[in-house]
């Protein structure tokens, strides 16, 4: 019984905002129902700093990915697929003689540290990016990879740190490696 008068609050809150903000869609409440309740987290970004540092070339499912603006500017080229839960750090804490510096105000820079994905990239699920790297055009970032370098355009990286492990131009149509006979 007590679930049932929380769910229907909850409902009953939703279509208040419904009313008070009547260009807000059906199904985008009912997909910010569901989420809250915890049956949907997909097709959802995080951000942790300012939104105008976040560049986006099209506006695509980022599949539950966390971008941190913190400390630089995050670019993302068009076509890149995103898996499950990646993240895409800028965020960077300094230190001075082996400890974080004091204030904690002081700790993250705010510039420094950007990220840019180039065109047609795949980052796997589970993919890292940290701050002040490049990821060139048509790479794919393998699954739980931690990307701290450059990515060359066409390279397929994995690992933490990620390597080069190969080259899309490798790849067949079902992106598996072609043989070389």
């Amino acid at each position: 019984m007590r679930n049932n008068v929380s769910i229907l609050r909850l409902a009953g809150s939703r279509l208040r905002r419904f009313l008070i903000h009547p260009q807000q869609s059906i199904d985008q409440l009912i997909t910010d129902y569901l989420n809250s309740l915890g049956f949907l987290t997909i097709h959802r970004y995080m951000l942790h700093g300012p939104s105008d540092r976040l560049h986006l070339a099209l506006e695509i499912p980022k599949n539950n990915t966390f971008f941190n603006t913190r400390s630089g500017h995050i670019y993302v080229g068009r076509g890149v697929v995103w898996g499950y839960h990646c993240q895409v750090l800028t965020g960077m804490h300094l230190w001075e003689d082996g400890k974080l510096l004091l204030p904690k105000s002081k700790q993250v820079p705010e510039a420094g540290y950007d990220i840019h994905i180039g065109d047609g990239c795949w980052i796997a699920s589970g993919a890292i990016i940290i701050g002040g790297v490049t990821v060139g055009q048509n790479c794919i970032v393998a699954a739980g990879a931690v990307v701290t370098k450059d990515v060359p355009d066409g390279s397929i990286v994995g690992g933490a740190p990620a390597r080069v492990i190969g080259q899309t131009s490798d790849l067949g149509p079902t992106g598996r490696r072609m043989s070389r006979d």
